[in-house]
């Protein structure tokens, strides 16, 4: 199993819905077995797959010991694709014991998802858009990561925080970053060229050719709880994230296997 991390600095990026459509795709078309967790106190990557933010079934006994983590793996509608739902509890999880007194509770998300290692193919984390204590235990537990960005100023301003997030995690924790990829994307945009240099600049080689463009589709696919490929597979967000699967499966298979850890200090 590949663990992902989704992450973006800025709110307003498609991160969420790139995790819930890009897992949705690999279920159903590539016969991936794919876990996604949310690790979002928003829980929108549970509401969109039409489960409801007050389930129990979240990290929050898992990282406290106080469950095993296969007892909140919720199956979802469609095939191969099951969820790790979130709840606003997740907010402040960091401080509840016993992770309060423990100062490599960061780790415990890594650890957890390791007993199941051989039941996916796949685990995408969807992370808050913030460089907080869950995004941190996100990284720690994934051997890569997405960036999620939008053809927007402020968004590829985000992206050099989270670059030097990504060289700080990189200390302690090697994490490679898999692709960037770009949402509500306009071809005729007039700074397509400069936003895509600033992109490269932070992200040197890493923007991905596959870009999602907008369509209303997925805000209506979220709220009938479905992906867009079963909302409409004929739309054009749906062939956008078709392309984006290809691509995605074809960086996974290049990606260089993961190093070997660094000792914590």
């Amino acid at each position: 199993m590949k663990t992902i991390t989704f992450c973006s600095f800025k709110g307003g990026t498609s991160k969420t819905s790139t995790a819930l459509n890009l897992g949705a795709c690999l279920a159903k078309l590539h016969d991936k077995k794919i876990l996604l967790v949310d690790l979002d106190p928003q829980a929108n990557l549970s509401v969109g797959l039409g489960i409801g933010a007050d389930r129990l079934e979240t990290m929050v006994p898992v990282l406290q010991e106080k469950a095993k983590i296969e007892s909140v793996i919720i199956e979802t509608g469609v095939e191969n694709l099951s969820i790790i739902p979130s709840n606003a509890y997740l907010d402040g999880v960091e401080k509840l014991p016993p992770l309060g007194n423990d100062c490599y509770a960061h780790e415990r998300v890594r650890k957890a998802l390791e007993g199941i290692k051989g039941n996916y193919d796949y685990c995408f984390i969807d992370t808050p858009p913030s460089l907080g204590w869950l995004t941190q235990s996100a990284f720690f537990a994934s051997e890569y990561s997405v960036v999620c960005a939008i053809p927007e100023a402020y968004s590829v301003i985000a992206l050099e925080r989270l670059k030097e997030f990504h060289e700080k995690i990189n200390e302690h924790h090697a994490i490679e970053v898999l692709g960037v990829v770009l949402t509500f994307w306009n071809d005729r945009g007039a700074i397509n060229e400069e936003l895509l240099g600033a992109i490269d600049e932070s992200f040197p080689k890493k923007t991905l050719k596959s870009k999602v463009r907008r369509d209303m589709v997925v805000s209506r696919a979220v709220f009938e709880g479905v992906s867009v490929m079963d909302f409409d597979p004929s739309s054009r967000a749906a062939q956008d994230y078709k392309a984006l699967a290809e691509e995605f499966l074809d960086k996974a298979k290049k990606a260089p296997k993961k190093k070997k850890e660094k000792a914590h200090v």
